[in-house]
């Protein structure tokens, strides 16, 4: 039975035939492609279905006609093949990098924003790039709601291969359906008809049953597995028709989950793993035969993945074998590919009781922070960190050192564990503009097992040969990866079952043989069987050289099985592998300027490109639709940072300033340890400092005002204390108007005071060993000094107020005591001398707020006959030392 005609493609040719038959020209396209000649079907072919991909830009096209004028939008067509292949055309006219974001671009929250080399798209937590596809969700098992979700119908083409991964408890399930609905038939429909066309997957005590009719009749496939897959477990189930002959694989005959097969190495390297068995492939593999006219799965209908949407439709009216159960899934679905397509499982999708993510797929809260460029999986009950490739440690914040290979360079290690003979995995970065070269080869002693990573005319391709059956090559046919820029590959192999991935490994970067046929097991020398960059042999002067050189290029980050092993000259070993030989390898990828004596035409300028360059508007910068200018590209304006991110524009693209708790390119990821900006110990050191200084001038301060005010009430209570006769009469020295200190200055002695003291000095009884500096007050109130000087007055109307009485032994100022007799001149020099006089501000003030600058401010300004206490002159010498 041939393929239907896509209803594009028969619409565009029936237009092309109506404006040929109206304007009475021959049209000979029309936008979306050729058409065939009369009652041919569109250029398809047995493995590929083209299919047209419709875009609208920005701009409008114009035609004028003098008095006429025609504007309508412009269209953006480009096609593509979803039957795992790429279309003639297509492949020889790859469309142009598109600058413009639609609401298509980025699903699922996701930020578009545009790149010099197109757009891109910021994606939040739990989504994959390119697109931001969901691809695990979770469904309920609610009978009472339902449990379902729809996505793209299952393409019509003779080959096709669906796979996915699901963990349930549920014995009884559907994990996928494609059919007619609940809605019965006046009749049944005739043999052959596209109303019978059904897929269905589904559980049945915990094996894996499946029903497919192509329209030849139905055939089932049930798999007595030895196992359940209703344990709480990620299982894997593969189901592929193409020539007449359907099959299913469960768990890729790995003797339980996938994933847990791979983690059956041991952490020690000393320990040998036991001799490997082959599974038992009837209990995981089962194929049948389908009817001759069956080719494909016509009837397009969504895919139901988990559950239905509706009641199950009778199997007597579309004359299948058996009942349909339709009970929902409770459990997780992940990884859901068609033809190597990843299908989105997020939000977009039209679902009921189910929801994307899987809570029990997630880690632990105690789990361990795997950084920026790590994620924590739950693998066989335990949860650890995985690195993104080109990132080591324990939190994935360490740098790789990738490694140059030069002419006719390799590596040979030796392994310190055993790879699992049923199931072996590389995964590298790599770097080239070279087309051909062995990446990594894994090989047998004498040769006759190998498995490896090369490079054939710029694409990556897996190589596997189990000795005695011919080698098998594996590759990505519509990617060039030999283009100057890093890319990441991973090769997986189960049996004779090869995978493939390139970068995000969707799509085109995807490609997988699922044939479990003749030997399964793969032996490797691990003293010898392990060369990087070109496979060795001994030349004819009995040194090494190079077979399938990979050289102008580099390798970095290369796992065996998951376990990273050296490169040379940057590392020699690890706790996996040693470097044993090694030649023309050098350190790091740096290759020398590609645009020193390049001009290009104005605006242009010369990008270099690692090891080649282009005439382009360099970073930043793209070129203009339309015209011959660069404009700007300010990726800030598309707002790239998620979360509350603040966008930073630099001249290599943006940063995203992240809140607390969010870290990440894009501030997509989540965690106690997710801060994007950190202190580094030098600014956590300066930090440090400057609030120490800062707490030690406020200390300083407080203690400054601390000491006054003590020193103000002391000096308050002695001057209440100490009160003369002479002021118990009345008599009281006036102070200068000028001087505001306290009543008293205390100052203890370090040393005892010499014995001649002079006759000014007076001891204050109250305190032991303290010597007194007698200070005028300035503090007494105006009406102490008017009652003073009234009661002055009335003893002695003749005698000036201001004169002291030594014999009184009254705490007068000794430089008030001034004779009378001296006159004018006398009175101006003692108010000179006082003048000069600190009191406790400006010793406070003067100096620089330094005690010993203070005093000895307070020594020269009080010079002459100014008389200080016993001692003060020591102490204050001792200071200013």
């Amino acid at each position: 039975m041939e393929p239907r005609e896509p209803v594009e493609a028969t619409l565009v040719c029936k237009m092309q035939k109506r404006l040929s038959h109206l304007l009475g020209v021959d049209v000979v396209e029309v936008g979306v492609g050729e058409c065939g000649g009369e009652g041919d079907a569109p250029s398809t072919t047995a493995a590929h279905l083209e299919s047209c991909e419709i875009g609208r830009e920005a701009r409008y096209s114009v035609v004028d006609a003098e008095s006429t004028a025609v504007v309508g939008p412009r269209m953006r067509f480009g096609c593509g093949c979803r039957c795992g292949g790429r279309c003639e055309r297509c492949a020889t006219r790859p469309p142009p990098p598109v600058h413009t974001c639609t609401y298509r671009t980025c699903l699922n929250g996701g930020r578009c924003f545009p790149t010099s080399e197109g757009v891109r798209c910021a994606c939040p937590l739990h989504t994959a790039s390119p697109t931001c596809k969901v691809l695990m969700r979770h469904f309920q098992g609610d009978e009472s709601i339902g449990s379902w979700t729809w996505v793209a119908s299952i393409p019509p083409c003779p080959e096709v291969h669906i796979s996915l991964e699901v963990l349930t408890t549920s014995q009884n399930a559907t994990l996928l359906y494609s059919g007619p609905d609940h809605l019965g038939l006046a009749e049944p429909p005739p043999p052959g008809s596209s109303s019978r066309e059904v897929l269905l997957l589904e559980l049945r005590s915990g094996r894996p049953f499946l029903m497919l009719d192509l329209g030849g009749g139905p055939v089932t496939l049930a798999l007595t597995a030895s196992y359940s897959l209703a344990d709480s477990t990620w299982h894997r189930l593969d189901v592929i028709w193409k020539d007449e002959l359907v099959e299913m694989v469960v768990d890729l005959c790995s003797g339980g989950s996938i994933h847990g097969a791979s983690m059956k190495v041991t952490d020690d390297p000393t320990t040998r793993p036991p001799p490997p068995v082959p599974p038992d492939a009837h209990t995981c593999r089962g194929a049948a035969r389908l009817p001759p006219t069956a080719r494909t799965l016509n009837y397009q209908r969504p895919l139901q993945v988990g559950g239905m949407a509706h009641p199950a439709p009778s199997h007597d009216t579309y004359g299948w074998p058996e009942p349909i159960r339709a009970y929902p899934l409770k459990g997780c679905v992940r990884n859901l590919r068609v033809n190597g397509e990843l299908m989105d499982l997020g939000a977009g999708v039209l679902s009921s009781g189910s929801v994307p993510g899987c809570a029990a797929a997630e880690c632990p809260a105690n789990s361990p922070y795997c950084g920026s460029y790590g994620r924590c999986r739950v693998e066989a009950g335990a949860a650890r960190c995985e690195c993104d490739s080109g990132w080591t440690g324990a939190d994935c914040s360490t740098r790789t050192t990738p490694s140059t290979f030069h002419l006719h360079s390799f590596v040979r290690l030796a392994l310190s564990f055993s790879p699992l003979g049923y199931t072996t995995s590389i995964s590298l970065r790599f770097r080239t503009r070279k087309a051909d070269g062995d990446l990594v080869v894994l090989s047998s002693e004498g040769g006759g097992d190998r498995f490896g990573l090369q490079l054939s005319g710029g694409r990556a391709c897996v190589l596997l040969q189990l000795h005695p059956a011919p080698p098998r090559t594996l590759c990505l046919a519509h990617v060039q990866l030999a283009d100057g820029r890093w890319h990441r590959l991973h090769a997986a192999r189960y049996g004779s079952a090869t995978f493939l991935t390139a970068d995000d490994g969707d799509g085109d970067l995807y490609n997988a043989s699922v044939s479990l046929k003749g030997r399964q097991l793969l032996e490797v020398d691990r003293e010898a069987g392990v060369v990087l960059g070109g496979a060795s042999r001994q030349g004819d002067s009995g040194a090494s050289a190079s077979q399938r050189d990979f050289h102008e290029g580099c390798l970095d980050d290369v796992r065996i099985s998951s376990r990273p092993v050296p490169l040379p000259p940057a590392l020699n070993r690890t706790a996996w592998a040693r470097v044993d030989e090694a030649r023309g390898v050098g350190v790091d990828c740096e290759a020398p300027p590609a645009c020193g004596n390049v001009t290009c035409r104005s605006p242009l300028t010369c990008v270099d490109t690692w090891r080649s360059y282009h005439c382009g508007c360099g970073e930043g910068r793209v070129m203009e639709e339309g015209s011959n200018l660069c404009q700007a590209l300010d990726q800030c304006d598309h707002r790239p940072c998620l979360h509350g991110g603040t966008c930073l524009a630099a001249n290599t693209g943006f940063t995203c300033s992240c809140l607390s708790g969010y870290g990440g390119r894009y501030c997509q990821l989540q965690g106690p340890g997710a801060a994007s900006l950190k202190l580094s110990l030098a600014g956590l050191l300066a930090v440090l400092v400057w609030c120490t200084l800062l707490l030690l001038l406020v200390c300083a301060v407080l203690l400054h005002q601390h000491h006054r005010r003590s020193a103000l009430r002391r000096g308050t209570g002695d001057g209440k204390e100490s009160t003369t006769p002479a002021e118990t009469k009345g008599h009281v020295s006036p102070s200068p108007s000028d001087c505001h200190a306290p009543y008293l200055l205390e100052l203890r002695l370090l040393a005892p005071p010499r014995g001649n003291r002079p006759a000014s000095w007076s001891t204050n009884p109250n305190i032991a060993d303290v010597d007194v500096l007698q200070v005028d007050a300035a503090s007494v109130t105006s009406s102490v000094e008017e009652r003073t000087q009234q009661q002055q007055q009335q003893e002695n109307p003749t005698h000036p107020t201001n004169r002291a009485n030594p014999s009184q032994g009254s705490l007068s100022n000794p430089s008030s005591a001034v004779p009378a007799e001296e006159g004018e001149a006398a009175a101006d020099k003692q108010e000179a001398e006082r003048s000069g006089c600190d009191d406790l501000r400006n010793y406070a003030y003067e100096g620089g707020g330094s005690s010993p600058g203070s005093l000895s401010s307070c020594l020269e300004s009080c010079s002459g006959n100014t008389k200080f206490l016993g001692g003060f002159r020591e102490v204050a010498h001792m200071l200013e030392s």
